[in-house]
């Protein structure tokens, strides 16, 4: 009994917190997570999720490297075999194609909304060329227009009708000439055209189409089959495809080459690819960065009480006494919000930027032990102000708001070598063996601080690296050369130190906040909105780290999160279905990725998510690619085929317009909350 009531007394102390007999039944539950959590008796693979990343890495390349082997020309380029078997088949919705291969073609379409446009295929490329279109009446059979245009090889002839040309239907041809020798020819027009004559021969036989003009509305309807695509062209046609579907969506990418005539099944294959691809490669990595068992999920107790273990150890660590009684944490489900009030004492030699900075750390590696991957947020406060800075609060013990007389410590430390007194020979020592570290390491000496005293040395050194582009190429943190320089230390000064404790701190004056955090990402407030904060997200190592959490994909990654945790309502509510629909019918951002993290915010089972995310994405692919060109025939029916460049248009401008606005949104909801709460202390 008597050793347990000094054991109490122990934690009564202003330095440590009371442990009731609640908080000793959450630390076992929490070290029995953080056991299960740590066991690295893990193989890879070894879960079906595994599997599936190695699937989907496969499917990638496969993928990938197929679409760059075709638009390389490598594989059978100028083959149709594919498109001319496939054309017979119910795949094709379009009909069977026309094989043109070798033979002078025609390719005549409308542009901008009045110009034609006439481009030859597969002519002679070393010979000088003369392309000829004639625009005739149907219903008097006389000639109405001729265009005239020469160059070598192919010729390409755009034109923009008459504006005094009537309504009516109209036969228009397009015949190719060359010339019989290596002349150069130039013809604009029926006159240059005679006089060159006997110099030229026709290329292949005449095309003629449909013209048809409805006010300022112009149809052109060929009656013969489309021509086939060459397998370079399905090639070229995949990336623009991928690129269009990308950047405004799979509706977009749809009309896009719906409209030049790309086959359905082709623009379905692209699609269905590509949800694959991303859908088999990120969302395991999401599964395994997001995804704890029900027994492993924190309550706000045991979240509350990881943080003040973790503050206990970090307040040893960096000699500062934490108020535990004034602790403050704000859980939502985009975000964990701390308020960490201090004192610090004779011994704090750190500013109060790297007090934050190593407070946060700390917690960031317990939270990415314990998979809690939320935006974490803190709010660090010397209440005896005397550690300060420019972003931080300054309170008294009572979380009043006080002023700090105290002089922000000077970048240059010089003035600390020249007082020297009764440990003048120990400060010598350190001075010189500080020049050896900076000169072993390769740093400049940005501000130096010694204190000495008989019971402690007290070190602090700011240091810069002196390579080129030390900002993007130095990772060695703070912490390392912190460990670096205290053995460093010891192992030269130790006669010299005795009995003394030897308090070590070093920071890396070109290092963000976050760089000595060790974050795995970093979202910050905007200046123009008046938001203020750093949200930062656990690191994670290995894979999952490199590929979600570099800045860019970290920025997609929270705009998903975002749109899923807005979403959860109706998934929670309609599960398995609501999850296949969602992704099938074309939401804004609904996505299979989307869809993915959808299911694990709702819980869902790993199987379940994929295999309703699978089913919701295909469905989507195939639905777009078939109905794409219905769209444009119903246009053209109704000659309104010139609003296809704008609803495409429209498309991409909307897509990246929801996107911003759900960037703004998230980015809102995060700090402005944050600052109300963080302003609750002031």
């Amino acid at each position: 009994m008597e050793e347990e009531d000094n054991v109490a007394s122990e934690l009564e102390s202003p330095s440590e917190m009371k442990i009731s007999s609640e908080n000793n039944s959450i630390d076992k539950e929490l070290d029995r997570i953080r056991l299960r959590r740590t066991d690295k008796n893990k193989k890879f693979p070894k879960t079906f999720d595994d599997v599936v990343l190695i699937f989907g890495l496969i499917a990638g390349i496969v993928f990938f490297g197929g679409v760059a082997l075709l638009s390389s020309g490598m594989l059978a380029g100028d083959s149709i075999i594919l498109d001319e078997n496939l054309s017979k088949t119910p795949l094709d919705t379009g009909g069977e194609c026309v094989d043109n291969q070798g033979a002078v073609s025609f390719s005549i379409f409308i542009e901008n909304h009045d110009d034609v446009r006439v481009k030859s295929k597969n002519v002679f490329s070393d010979k000088f060329s003369v392309i000829v279109v004639k625009i005739t009446n149907y219903s008097d059979s006389e000639q109405y227009y001729e265009y005239y245009k020469s160059d070598l090889g192919n010729v390409d002839l755009s034109f923009d009708l008459e504006k005094e040309i009537n309504d009516g239907h109209y036969s228009l041809s397009a015949q190719i000439y060359q010339s019989s020798d290596d002349s150069e020819l130039i013809v604009t027009n029926k006159s240059s055209f005679d006089e060159v004559s006997s110099l030229l021969q026709k290329n292949g036989d005449e095309k003629i189409v449909d013209l048809e003009v409805s006010g300022h509305s112009l149809k052109i309807s060929d009656p013969e089959p489309r021509e086939c695509f060459t397998m370079t062209e399905f090639g070229w046609w995949g990336w623009a495809l991928m690129a269009a579907e990308w950047a405004g969506g799979r509706e977009t990418a749809m009309l896009t080459g719906g409209s030049a005539e790309v086959p359905a099944w082709w623009m379905a294959f692209i699609s269905l690819g590509m949800s694959i691809f991303f859908l088999c490669v990120q969302y395991p990595l999401m599964h395994r960065m997001y995804h704890r068992d029900i027994d492993d999920i924190l309550t706000k107790k045991q979240l509350f009480r990881l943080i003040q273990r973790t503050l206990v150890k970090s307040e040893e660590n960096l000699r500062i006494r934490i108020n535990f009684d004034e602790l403050k944490m704000q859980e939502r489900a985009i975000s964990i919000d701390i308020i960490i009030p201090y004192l610090t004492t004779n011994k704090t030699i750190g500013e109060a930027t790297d007090i934050r900075a190593r407070l946060t750390k700390d917690l960031l590696e317990e939270f990415s032990i314990f998979g809690e991957m939320r935006p974490l947020q803190i709010k660090s406060i010397c209440l005896d102000g005397k550690n300060t800075s420019d972003n931080e609060f300054i309170l008294s013990s009572d979380l009043s708001l006080v002023l700090s007389e105290r002089s922000p410590l000077s970048e240059d430390y010089t003035a600390f070598f020249s007082g020297l007194g009764a440990n003048g020979r120990l400060e010598e020592e350190i001075v010189s063996t500080l020049d050896k570290w900076f000169r072993e390491h390769n740093l400049l000496d940005y501000g130096s601080a010694i204190i000495v005293d008989e019971e402690s040395v007290l070190i602090r050194v700011i240091y810069t690296p002196m390579m080129k582009f030390s900002y993007f190429l130095y990772r060695k943190s703070f912490i390392d050369m912190q460990d670096d320089l205290n053995d460093f230390l010891v192992s030269n000064l130790d006669d010299l130190l005795g009995d003394r404790e030897l308090i070590v701190s070093a920071r890396n004056e070109k290092a963000t906040l976050s760089d000595r955090a060790v974050a795995g990402r970093v979202e910050l407030g905007a200046n123009q909105d008046d938001l203020v904060g750093e949200a930062m997200v656990a690191k994670q190592a290995g894979l999952t780290g490199v590929l979600l959490q570099n800045p860019f994909m970290g920025d997609i990654l929270s705009s998903v999160e975002y749109v899923a945790h807005s979403n959860r309502s109706r998934i929670d509510k309609y599960g398995f279905w609501g999850l296949i629909v969602f992704v099938w019918i074309p939401f804004m951002a609904s996505g299979v990725l989307v869809g993915a993290m959808l299911g694990l915010v709702a819980r869902m089972r790993f199987r379940r998510v994929l295999l309703a995310c699978l089913i919701g994405g295909s469905a989507a692919s195939i639905t777009w690619a078939y109905t794409a060109q219905g769209i444009i025939e119903f246009m053209e029916k109704y000659h309104a085929q010139t609003f296809i460049p704008f609803l495409i248009l429209l498309a991409f401008v909307f897509t990246f317009l929801h996107l911003r606005r759900n960037k703004r949104r998230r980015r809102e909801e995060l700090f402005r909350e944050s600052m109300a709460f963080f302003a609750t202390s002031s």
